[in-house]
C-alpha cells in the first residue's frame, strides 16, 4: 500500500507523477482545478467541454502537463453536485485515483479539499478508498494474462487546506489503513480456493494474527468439539475429510466495562451436502466470508485497542456430501440441548453459527453479533451491495447501520416477524432448520433469535454483498470484506 502524507506546496509546485484534482457537475472547479488549468494555458471550461467531461460523479480525464506545471499529468475527477459530496464520495474517489494512476509512483491531490466535513475525516476517506481500490487478489497468477497491472503507486501526497492539523490528519490515515489491511485479510481469506482453505488454516490464521499482540487463543478440535456436544458443528463437518474447529480470539483490555461477541459463519466449502447445489458451487468458497470478516476485525482491534472486551467465535467447517454426511430427515443436538430437524443439508451455516451463540452466552458476553453469508432469500430481497440486520434490539440495529453508512458500507433492517416462528417448527424436534418457500431470511434469523434469547443480539446477513461481479470503487470484483469496516466503526464507538 502506498504511505499517504499530507503536503504543504501548492498544486503549481508539487512535484509528481500525478496531479489529481476534483471538478464538480457542470465543470465547476474544486479545490486547485482553476490553476491547473491555468498553468496549462487554457480556460477550465474550454478544455472540459473539448473532452465532453462534465464533472458528473466517476468521470475522470488524464491530460498530460508537457512540463508546464511540475507534476508529469493531470487526473481531473469528477465528483458531481457540490452539495453532496461528503466523506462516502471521497472514499470512492480515493479508489478511482488508485485505479486510474496507471504507472505513476507518485500521486498528488486536492481531493479531500472537496467534501463537507473534517479534515481527518475526509483524509482517512480519501486513504481508505486508495488503499481498499489499490487491492489485487493475484497469488495464483503466473503472468497478468492480459489483466491490468496493479497500481504502481508509491506515495501519495496530499495538499493541506489552510488550519489543516498534520497530526490529526496523519494518525486519521493510519487509522484508515488499519482498516484496509484488515479489509483485504478478509478478501484474501475468502478469495482463496478451497483446496488451500479448511478450518484448521484458519486456526492458523487467528494465531497468526494473535502473536505479538495482547489476544489470546483457544482452538477446540473434531474431539473436544464432539465431548462438548457442539452438534452442529460435528454435524456439518460430517462429510468432510477435513474436521470442523470453533475457534475463539480474546481481546480484553484492563478496565473494559462491556463484553462484545462477534461470531462468523466459517463455511470453508459449501457443497450444500446431501442436498447438494445444482449452481454456484464454484463461488462456495466463499461461504467463510463471515469468518473472513471476524479474523479481519480481530487484527483491526489489535492495533486500535478499543476500550470494549471482544470475544471472536469462528464456527468453521467444510460441508461435504461424504458417506458419513448429515441426511436430510436426520436430528442432531446443538450446544446446550436444543434439537434441530435437518430439513436441508444446505441450511448449514444456522447450524455452525447456533452452536456459536450458545458458546458466546456461556462466556457472558453482553451483546452478540454474528456475521454470515446465509441466505440467498436476502439477496432477492436487499440485491447484491446491501446487507440485512436483524436484531432483538431496535437500537444495537440502528447503530449498526449508522456505522455501516459512516464506513460506507450499505445496510438495511429487517424484521423479526414472529409470526414466521411457526415456519420453523417441527413435528420430531424443537426446531427444524428452515422455513417455507418465502421469508427465508427471516425464518433464518428466526432460528439463530432461538439460541440467542434475551441476550441483545443482532445477526448481519451479508450474503450479497460479501462477493462482487466487478470492480466498483474501493468494491473490487470477487471477495469484497463487507462488514469488517462496519463492524470496525461500531466497535471503537463503544
Amino acid at each position: 500500500m502506498p504511505n499517504i502524507r499530507l503536503a504543504t506546496q501548492g498544486v503549481d509546485q508539487l512535484e509528481v507523477d500525478l496531479l489529481a484534482v476534483p471538478v464538480y457537475k457542470d465543470g465547476a472547479a474544486g479545490a486547485g482545478a482553476d490553476v491547473v488549468a491555468k498553468k496549462l494555458g487554457i480556460k477550465l471550461k474550454d478544455l472540459l467541454d473539448q473532452s465532453r467531461f462534465k464533472g458528473d460523479f466517476g468521470e475522470a480525464l488524464t491530460v498530460p502537463t508537457y512540463g508546464k506545471l511540475p507534476s508529469k499529468q493531470v487526473l481531473f475527477v469528477g465528483l458531481g453536485d457540490k452539495a453532496e459530496v461528503k466523506a462516502r464520495e471521497i472514499r470512492r474517489a480515493g479508489a478511482l485515483v488508485a485505479r486510474r494512476a496507471g504507472a505513476a509512483k507518485s500521486v498528488g491531490t486536492t481531493i479531500p479539499q472537496a467534501g463537507k466535513g473534517n479534515a481527518d475525516e475526509l483524509c482517512s476517506a480519501f486513504a481508505e478508498g486508495v488503499f481498499l481500490g489499490s487491492y489485487r487478489f493475484d497469488r495464483y497468477k503466473a503472468s497478468s494474462n492480459g489483466d491490468k497491472p496493479k497500481s504502481s503507486v508509491d506515495h501519495i501526497e496530499i495538499i493541506a487546506a489552510k488550519g489543516w492539523d498534520a497530526k490529526r490528519v496523519s494518525k486519521s490515515v493510519d487509522r484508515a489503513k488499519v482498516i484496509a489491511d484488515a479489509t483485504s485479510l478478509a478478501r484474501d481469506l475468502t478469495n482463496t480456493p478451497a483446496l488451500d482453505k479448511s478450518p484448521q488454516s484458519l486456526a492458523d490464521e487467528a494465531r497468526r494474527i494473535a502473536k505479538g499482540t495482547s489476544i489470546t487463543i483457544k482452538v477446540l478440535d473434531e474431539k473436544q468439539l464432539e465431548a462438548g456436544g457442539f452438534g452442529g458443528l460435528i454435524g456439518v463437518g460430517r462429510g468432510s475429510r477435513k474436521p470442523p474447529r470453533l475457534i475463539e480470539m480474546t481481546y480484553k483490555p484492563a478496565g473494559a466495562k462491556k463484553h462484545i461477541a462477534l461470531i462468523g459463519k466459517g463455511i470453508t466449502f459449501d457443497s450444500g451436502g446431501l442436498d447438494i447445489k445444482t449452481q454456484g458451487m464454484d463461488w462456495m468458497k466463499t461461504d467463510m466470508a463471515g469468518a473472513g470478516v471476524v479474523l479481519g476485525t480481530m487484527q483491526a482491534i489489535a492495533a486500535l485497542k478499543p476500550k470494549v472486551a471482544v470475544t471472536g467465535i469462528i464456527t468453521t467447517a467444510e460441508n461435504m456430501p461424504g458417506g458419513n454426511a448429515l441426511h436430510p430427515g436426520d436430528v442432531i443436538t446443538i450446544r446446550g440441548g436444543k434439537t434441530v430437524e435437518v430439513g436441508n443439508t444446505d441450511a448449514e451455516g444456522r447450524l455452525v453459527m447456533s452452536d456459536g451463540i450458545v458458546y458466546a452466552k456461556e462466556k457472558k458476553a453482553d451483546l452478540i453479533i454474528d456475521i454470515a453469508t446465509l441466505t440467498g432469500a436476502c439477496m432477492v430481497a436487499l440485491g447484491s451491495k446491501m446487507f440485512g440486520v436483524f436484531s432483538n434490539n431496535d437500537r444495537l440495529a440502528t447503530d449498526l447501520i449508522s456505522a455501516a453508512s459512516r464506513a460506507g458500507e450499505m445496510a438495511w433492517h429487517l424484521p423479526l416477524n414472529k409470526e414466521y416462528r411457526k415456519d420453523i417448527d417441527s413435528d420430531i424436534a424443537d426446531l427444524k432448520n428452515i422455513g417455507g418457500r418465502y421469508g427465508g431470511a427471516i425464518t433464518a434469523a428466526l432460528f439463530l433469535a432461538e439460541f440467542a434469547g434475551e441476550t441483545d443480539w443482532a445477526h448481519l446477513d451479508i450474503a450479497g454483498p460479501a462477493r462482487s461481479e466487478s470492480d466498483d470503487y474501493e468494491v473490487p470484483k470477487g471477495s469484497t470484506g463487507v462488514g469488517v469496516r462496519t463492524l470496525v466503526d461500531w466497535l471503537t464507538s463503544q
